[in-house]
């Protein structure tokens, strides 16, 4: 129901900007075929007026037909009655008249047969001659040869005053008639340019609505074709109704996506390039220098070739490793999340778990204070949150000194926190670390060189589960505390 106001809204102001795709296409239809609704309830009407008077026509034809038939028979009586009566000197004659008297005064035109004006004047004359008729038969009396002269005379005047009467009734229903063909005439004529009129307009205001669905419509297609060539320097700008306006502002978004994703993987390609070409390239030279004879004889200068040729190998599959990595959390991060009750406790000593062992080369003591805690969350992905703060605590922690994780609960949440004893991170790369291949300037300890895509990745997993994270100096001393922040609750995990 809400929608009806809203296409009057649009009939109101149809050459004005459409608010949504619905309403431009009713206000279109309603607009287009007024003109002809306009045109087919004119010819109603016309058709209904002329049946109606058509149909009065014909009843007052009926009337006056029968009515003069009548008024014919009822003088006919009269004057064989008055005939009687003047030759025979019948009294039954005489009251035969009478009776045919009043029915003569009794009968009239039906209503509408002719004018009140011509009505009166024609009864008159009949009254004026039956009276009359009446009149010589009482005066001059039966059997006398002046009445035998005047009764034909007045008969014949009171049939021609009735004939006269039929006759104005037939003029009457005449033009009558002429009137109803006239208005035929006239409805015809109106209805042929109305619908002239109408088929012009009714095909202007097709070709605009058109127009005006069909321009936005193409331009989301182009803008569709131009995303699947990988243009994605040309913006989205969509002209029309506001939903087909929406649908271009949520285009252009992923337009933006897109162009970023593309710029995230040549930066990709040329990082890992950069990374793998400096290892391959001594992994190269030492080869070379191992098939050089003139080290065959010194076997310290041939181990020291080996080690850097062995160094940069281990370099060489960490890189690869990174880069698999990255494609795998890729992967996760693209299909839809499983979103399910998750022990988060219980995840982050398993993880811690898998670290032990890296942590105990180094004599990094991991220390957890968990909580029991659960959110609605996918396994993978916080796998990757709690492994990446994991590895980067490991990374900037100085050999000998503990990591700290805590978990805890909040008002409709979760804290996970990663603490560790390195160096800390200064202020101004608090906000940049998130961002793809950034690397801060504090170098870490560990042995496994950073890709700069962990927290990267950690940021994205958390923008999955509506989830936040802070980089933050530790309160009892120097080192990094990793602070992130978890919904509880389904509805606030998948909003």
């Amino acid at each position: 129901m809400r929608r009806w106001p809203s296409v009057a809204a649009g009939l109101r102001n149809p050459l004005g900007p459409a608010k949504s795709l619905l309403r431009l296409l009713l206000t279109g239809f309603a607009v287009v075929a007024a003109p002809l609704i306009l045109a087919l309830a004119i010819a109603a009407w016309s058709v209904d007026r002329l049946a109606s008077d058509s149909q009065i026509a014909i009843y007052e034809a009926v009337g006056v037909t029968e009515n003069s038939a009548h008024m014919a028979r009822v003088a006919m009586d009269i004057e064989r009655a008055a005939r009687r009566y003047a030759t025979h000197n019948d009294p039954t004659a005489l009251q035969e008249y009478r009776h045919w008297r009043r029915e003569l005064a009794a009968a009239g035109a039906p209503p509408g047969a002719f004018g009140p004006e011509e009505a009166t004047w024609l009864h008159q004359g009949l009254r004026v001659i039956e009276s009359t008729l009446l009149t010589t038969l009482h005066l001059l009396g039966p059997d006398r040869p002046e009445t035998a002269m005047r009764v034909p005379e007045l008969s014949l005047a009171l049939h021609r005053s009735v004939a006269s009467i039929s006759a104005a009734g037939y003029r009457r229903i005449d033009e009558e008639v002429e009137q109803v063909q006239a208005f035929s005439d006239r409805a015809h004529q109106i209805f042929v340019w109305h619908l002239l009129a109408a088929v012009p307009i009714t095909l202007a205001f097709t070709f605009y609505f058109a127009g005006r669905i069909h321009r936005p419509i193409q331009a989301l297609g182009d803008s569709i074709r131009r995303l699947g060539t990988a243009d994605f320097e040309r913006p989205v700008e969509i002209r029309g109704p506001r939903d087909l306006e929406n649908l271009g502002g949520e285009l252009d978004d992923l337009r933006r996506q897109l162009a970023d994703l593309q710029n995230q993987r040549q930066r990709l390609l040329r990082h890992f390039s950069h990374e793998l070409k400096t290892p391959l390239a001594a992994v190269l030279e030492g080869a070379e220098l191992l098939r050089d004879p003139a080290f065959n004889g010194d076997p310290q200068r041939r181990e020291e070739i080996a080690d850097i040729v062995r160094e940069n190998g281990h370099e060489l599959r960490r890189q690869i490793d990174n880069l698999l990595r990255f494609a795998r959390h890729g992967e996760a991060l693209a299909r839809p999340a499983r979103f399910a009750r998750l022990d988060l406790s219980a995840l982050v000593h398993e993880v811690a778990e898998r670290h032990q062992l890296t942590a105990q080369r180094r004599g990094i003591e991991i220390r957890t204070h968990l909580e029991p805690a659960e959110i609605e969350g996918d396994r993978e992905l916080m796998a990757t949150v709690v492994d990446n703060l994991l590895s980067n605590a490991l990374r900037f922690s100085p050999e000998n000194r503990p990591i700290d994780l805590h978990l805890r609960g909040d008002d409709h949440g979760v804290i996970l926190e990663v603490q560790d004893r390195g160096q800390g991170i200064p202020e101004h790369e608090r906000s940049l670390i998130f961002e793809p291949f950034r690397q801060g300037a504090t170098s870490g300890s560990g042995s496994v060189k950073g890709s700069g895509l962990g927290l990267s990745l950690v940021h994205e997993c958390l923008n999955a589960h509506n989830g936040t994270i802070h980089a933050q100096t530790r309160s009892d001393g120097p080192g990094a505390n990793m602070r992130v922040w978890l919904p509880t609750d389904t509805q606030r995990a998948n909003v």
